[in-house]
């Protein structure tokens, strides 16, 4: 019974993101919860920004504040409640990924370094916020942006941030609340701001993939 009102909300998801299908490749079998949605800050491309992967979960926002970026989420991935991907480059989710509520994955710093881009920024803000084309016209120079990936069956939990251009490594789990500003070797926990290495995990010689 359950299962079936989840595959009705995602039925009625489907029919909310109607409007941005041609940007959308979500296979069927993916559970799209109530929390989940896409935005477009800007004006998007003709094109594919989003795929979903079969038996998937998601109950996360995706949100694309330039015409840039694309989002990929593999097979058998689990997205909590609260968490958002904040996308101007690209991010990448291998299979069978887990990630907590209120997880952060953001590809871009939002805002340069140089004090005098920001208040330009800010006035950008004040005069065209809400007009159709504001985010059209954002100066992203001096931005940093850079991809991230996720590799299959990483855990990453709840509060966590992921910061631009960390590749996690297949089997990671990043410990609840921390900040990965560097890469994460596989099978590796870390936990901390900035995350530092914990221990490895050790797998079992016959330890098989879960079919």
């Amino acid at each position: 019974m359950k299962h079936l009102l989840l595959k009705l909300i995602s039925m009625l998801q489907r029919r909310r993101l109607r409007r941005a299908a041609k940007n959308l490749s979500i296979d069927p079998s993916a559970l799209l919860l109530r929390n989940f949605g896409v935005r477009f800050l800007a004006t998007a491309e003709d094109r594919i920004y989003v795929t979903i992967g079969k038996q998937s979960m998601l109950n996360a926002g995706i949100i694309f504040e330039a015409g840039t970026g694309q989002v990929k989420i593999g097979e058998r991935c689990y997205i909590g409640t609260n968490s958002t991907i904040m996308c101007r480059n690209g991010v990448t989710l291998g299979d069978d990924v887990v990630i907590a509520w209120d997880v952060t994955i953001y590809d871009h710093d939002s805002h340069s370094l140089d004090w005098r881009d920001r208040v330009n920024a800010v006035r950008h803000f004040y005069e065209t916020y809400g007009q159709p084309d504001c985010f059209d016209k954002i100066d992203w120079t001096g931005v940093g942006s850079a991809p991230i990936t996720i590799g299959d069956r990483v855990w990453i939990g709840f509060d966590a941030v992921i910061l631009k251009g960390v590749t996690i490594g297949e089997g990671a789990v990043i410990g609840a609340r921390s900040v990965v500003t560097k890469d994460v070797e596989p099978y590796t926990i870390v936990a901390g701001n900035p995350a530092r290495p914990i221990r490895k995990i050790e797998i079992p010689p016959d330890n098989a993939a879960v079919e």
